[in-house]
């Protein structure tokens, strides 16, 4: 196998496995936006929050984080789901 072609194929794997890291990070943050607010309720039911404010301003920071990072989660599922849905209404 000539060298451009192993280079290229290399090149072609790390991006497939950068993609599926990718995925799993975005799917990681989109359940951490779901159930981080969770912990806000006992936080501040037990007096932690105002005890350890930087505790419930780390629960908020994570929380917002975990929201910009899993926001395309659900549109990526709906993406592959329209594109099957494409292709069975064309034959």
């Amino acid at each position: 196998m000539s060298a451009p072609r192993l280079a290229h194929r290399a090149a072609a794997s790390a991006s497939a496995a950068f993609d599926g890291a990718a995925r799993i990070g975005e799917t990681v943050a989109f359940w951490l936006a779901a159930l981080l607010p969770l912990a806000y309720l006992p936080a501040l039911a037990s007096g932690i929050a105002s005890a350890r404010p930087l505790l419930l301003a780390g629960l908020v920071t994570a929380h917002a984080a975990a929201l910009v990072l899993g926001r395309g989660h659900a549109s990526d599922a709906s993406d592959a789901d329209d594109a099957v849905g494409d292709s069975a209404a064309d034959r």
